[in-house]
C-alpha cells in the first residue's frame, strides 16, 4: 500500500536507557490488547488516517500474525475518561532488523479528536518502557516523510534517522527542511 504521507522510512534509538518518561494525563488511562481487540485496533488505525481509500484489512495479520500469542504484552491502547479506547501502540519486535534483534515501536495512533492532548508522549513513554521491560536493548519505528509532527515527536525520544544509502539521505534532506519550517 503506497502511504498518502510520504515515502517509508527508518529511525533507531540505539539503546533504550534513559528514556524520557511522561505521566499520562487524568481521565486517560490504558489497558493491554485482550481477546477481539483486532477489530478496535482496526478502527483506531482507519479512522486515524485522512486517506479516502478503505483500510486494508490485511494489516493487522501483515503486523502480527506471526505471533498474535505476544499482543496481550506488547499492544497497548489509549483509553477515555469512559474506557473507550482512542489510541494504540505496540512494542513490537524486529527479530532481524539489519542482522540484529530490535524492539519496534509500531502502529502508534491517536484519533484526531484527541490529539494535541498531550497523549502522544506518555504513550510514546509507556511503550518504550514496555519494550524495556520485554528485555530489548534498541528500538526502530518506520514512519513517513509526511509525517512531521510523529517525526517530531520521536525525535523528542531519541530517535534518530537511519541512513543506509543516498536514497535515504535525500528522503532525510527533504524531512530536516520540513522540521525547520514546523518548528518555525
Amino acid at each position: 500500500m503506497n502511504d498518502p504521507h510520504g515515502k517509508p522510512i527508518w529511525m533507531i534509538r540505539e539503546t533504550l536507557d534513559n528514556v524520557p518518561s511522561f505521566s499520562l494525563p487524568e481521565p486517560y488511562s490504558i489497558r493491554w490488547y485482550q481477546e477481539g481487540d483486532r477489530a478496535v485496533w482496526e478502527d483506531i488505525q482507519e479512522r486515524c488516517e485522512n486517506d479516502p481509500r478503505p483500510f486494508p484489512k490485511e494489516l493487522f495479520d501483515r503486523g502480527y500474525g506471526m505471533d498474535l500469542g505476544a499482543l496481550p504484552q506488547r499492544m497497548v491502547f489509549l483509553l477515555d475518561h469512559s474506557a473507550k479506547p482512542i489510541g494504540t501502540a505496540t512494542a513490537w519486535l524486529d527479530e532481524n532488523f539489519d542482522g540484529k534483534l530490535y524492539g519496534r515501536i509500531h502502529w502508534v495512533a491517536i484519533l484526531q479528536e484527541y490529539q494535541g492532548r498531550g497523549l502522544a508522549k506518555p504513550l510514546m513513554s509507556i511503550v518504550c518502557a514496555r519494550l524495556r521491560e520485554l528485555g530489548h536493548q534498541r528500538a526502530c519505528l518506520r514512519t513517513s516523510t509526511g509525517r512531521i509532527p510523529a517525526i517530531n515527536l520521536y525525535n523528542k525520544f531519541g530517535f534518530v534517522p537511519l541512513l543506509r544509502n543516498a536514497a535515504e539521505e535525500n528522503d532525510w534532506r527533504g524531512v530536516k527542511e520540513a522540521l525547520r519550517r514546523a518548528t518555525r
